[in-house]
């Protein structure tokens, strides 16, 4: 019966072309790079931020979201749908000259949200490859793109392991482009005002379309380098710790760009049908205790201050907000849940759930019961952890010892007590539920970087053209 249901969507797929449900909400998926659990209004009332806090009290606040570790795996489980260790991703970020990216195998969500009269827009950052153009953003189902290929760079000169700021070593170049055309005149302007207006220009476009859009604003902050203009730092007068001053200014930037993207919606009439999903890619970075407090971990870790993001769900659309929402979510269930409110006709067999109608509502229970933090492999070592139900397992955490461990997040969400010796058997059930997804493992796809990427190669630029995409 499935299959004859597919088979009839096709064929009218064929004849009338794109298709989506009547008055499909325009949706809008905002991802802050490196913020921390502490470092948003709603969890501590310091950080002024008041343009997300109107969204979040008028709107849900995701209480269990979860993402990856770090940026490059969360960006492949968000628009693959599938976790990132089944296709070599669930290691390190990407490095600039790093000869490979996402695989190309894979249809990402902005193709099939195409496919079904969207229009589908990046602003800000990719870094999912960009040694082959056929890694690059207008290759993988974007319309438009405005922002940098690599991981980070100056939030004014655009230099990735360039320009005045930093110690780190390798070779500069200047990354920013608008479509596939290098932006040299964005030197000098902040990054956030670009994307801010590129955002709202799209916003205003679609005005009088027809179809609904879909934009990813992958905003920069609050990655370092830790650069902001002076009108925030003097917003935190009082904040003594001078990293903590500055991410906490560039959190007030970031707030001060989803206030004109919400003001854009308004003025342009499209705010009662809008949907926005905010969330961080990865947990606070380490070096600053309180990034993530009361969290335990970083950037990097299993402990929940590296994979539980920030995140809230906002739209007139919703029912009954403001209020929580206490399931499980994680990163892979945007890709059917955005395709579930675009009207699809069916949903993909990955990793992802569809949480819509759970999250609209508020009165069904979240599909996911279990997820997978990540999975890897080196050496001897299995690293990875998994959740099923309010018990999580952890092992070859890098750490002091390298566990296993056993928690109850439901009774101890800050993981204080090690349960391996008191819930044996809990433990070893869920230890064969993660080594049994070893079978699934791909191993991490990390080639030697390539000095052909070298920004002297390619007019002092970070450059599409000297490797070949797989």
């Amino acid at each position: 019966m499935e299959s004859m249901k597919l088979i009839f969507w096709l064929k009218v797929l064929c004849i009338l072309g794109p298709i989506y449900a009547e008055d499909a909400p325009n949706i809008i998926y905002i991802l802050a790079d490196d913020l921390g659990w502490n470092h948003v209004s709603w969890h501590n009332p310091s950080v002024i931020s008041p343009h997300m806090q109107e969204l979040v009290d008028n709107g849900v606040v995701l209480e269990q979201s979860y993402v990856q570790p770090t940026c490059t795996p969360s960006r492949s489980a968000f628009l693959t749908g599938t976790y990132p260790f089944k296709y070599g991703r669930q290691g390190p970020p990407l490095f600039a000259i790093c000869p490979t990216g996402l695989s190309v195998n894979y249809t990402l969500l902005p193709e099939m949200l195409s496919e079904l009269g969207y229009s589908t827009h990046l602003v800000g950052k990719w870094h999912l490859g960009m040694c082959d153009w056929a890694y690059t953003p207008l290759r993988r189902g974007f319309d438009t793109f405005t922002g940098f290929y690599v991981g980070y760079g100056g939030y004014f000169n655009h230099a990735y392991h360039g320009g005045a700021w930093g110690n780190r070593t390798g070779p500069g170049g200047y990354d920013f482009r608008q479509q596939e055309r290098v932006m040299w005149e964005a030197n000098g302007t902040y990054s956030t005002d670009l994307y801010t207006d590129e955002a709202v220009n799209i916003i205003k476009l679609n005005e009088n379309s027809e179809n609904p859009f879909f934009l990813y604003f992958a905003h920069q902050n609050v990655h370092d380098p830790y650069e902001v203009p002076q009108k925030y730092l003097d917003m935190y007068p009082d904040v003594e710790d001078e990293l903590t001053r500055k991410i906490v200014s560039m959190v007030t930037a970031m707030d001060d760009s989803i206030g004109a993207l919400v003001d854009a919606l308004k003025d342009t009439q499209q705010y009662e049908n809008t949907i926005i999903v905010f969330s961080a890619d990865n947990g606070g970075v380490p070096g600053h205790p309180e990034s993530n407090h009361p969290l335990k971990g970083y950037k990097y870790d299993l402990w929940e201050g590296g994979t539980r993001g920030a995140a809230f769900v906002h739209s007139p659309i919703l029912k009954d907000t403001p209020r929580p929402y206490s399931g499980l979510v994680h990163i892979t269930d945007w890709f059917n849940t955005f395709l579930s409110i675009a009207g699809s006709p069916s949903l993909q067999d990955n990793d992802g759930f569809d949480q819509w109608e759970a999250i609209r509502t508020g009165n069904l229970p979240s599909p996911r019961q279990d997820l997978i933090y990540n999975l890897d492999q080196r050496a001897i070592k299995t690293i990875g952890g998994i959740r099923a139900g309010s018990y999580k397992y952890v092992v070859g955490q890098n750490s002091d010892e390298e566990g296993p461990w056993l928690f109850d997040i439901e009774v101890d969400p800050l993981e204080t007590t090690n349960l391996i010796s008191t819930n044996p058997d809990v433990a070893a059930e869920l230890e064969a539920l993660l080594l049994s997804e070893l079978s699934h493992m791909v191993p991490a796809d990390e080639p030697k970087l390539d000095p052909a990427g070298n920004p002297e190669n390619w007019g002092g630029t970070y450059s599409p053209g000297w490797c070949t995409a797989h």
